[in-house]
């Protein structure tokens, strides 16, 4: 009787440890009444893992709604796509704005005659009479007193026919004939000289 009585005591002992929380499941046993202690298990071995390949994703933008094309992609070859803001579409002739015309050269104008001189003056001239019919007038450069030569060629008028000297007074060219009377008086128009006989008033022009 005094042993079952042993043995009910000893269980009941280690049934109330094991409802404690003792961890007597793993590191005690019972044996006939005996509790031994049983070693820690060894820890666990820490397994290693080598990472598998991971294959190359290429990513691209996706399409806006509606099935247009992706921000950023470049029209096809055939000018489907859309064209960027300001270009034609591929496939396109531009067109090519003509030149705009270029001024005309304005002519020049002409140079005014500047003051004669008695060198441009001398030579040959050209004399137009008033009936409309020329004849030659020719000053020299030889002085003759105060004036210098002149002579004339094939004149109608009386007044031209005897001119015999001239001279130079500014604008000016006065034609004489002998004796020192005045035949013509002329001025410098252009490159010509226009005046009137001093006798008759008719028309007088030397041109060279």
């Amino acid at each position: 009787m005094t042993t079952g009585i042993a043995d009910k005591l000893a269980f009941a002992s280690v049934l109330a440890l094991a409802l404690a929380g003792c961890d007597s499941s793993s590191r005690f046993s019972n044996f006939g009444g005996r509790q031994t202690v049983l070693p820690d298990p060894p820890p666990p071995r820490a397994q290693t893992f080598t990472p598998a390949p991971t294959e190359r994703v290429d990513s691209s933008p996706l399409p806006p709604p509606g099935g247009g094309p992706a921000p950023g992609a470049l029209p096809g070859p055939t000018g489907g796509g859309t064209a960027s803001p300001g270009l034609p579409p591929i496939g396109s002739s531009v067109p090519i704005e003509p030149d705009p015309p270029k001024p005309e050269p304005r002519p020049a104008p002409p140079t005014a005659a500047g003051a004669p001189t008695r060198t441009g003056v001398t030579g040959n001239w050209t004399a137009r009479e008033a009936t409309g019919g020329t004849c030659r007038i020719t000053l020299s450069s030889i002085p003759t007193l105060d004036l210098y030569k002149a002579s004339s060629s094939g004149c109608q008028s009386r007044e031209l026919q005897r001119v015999s000297a001239w001279e130079l007074r500014g604008e000016e060219v006065y034609l004489y004939e002998p004796g020192g009377g005045v035949a013509a008086r002329l001025r410098q128009s252009g490159r010509d000289f226009e005046g009137t006989a001093a006798k008759t008033g008719a028309p007088v022009t030397l041109t060279k």
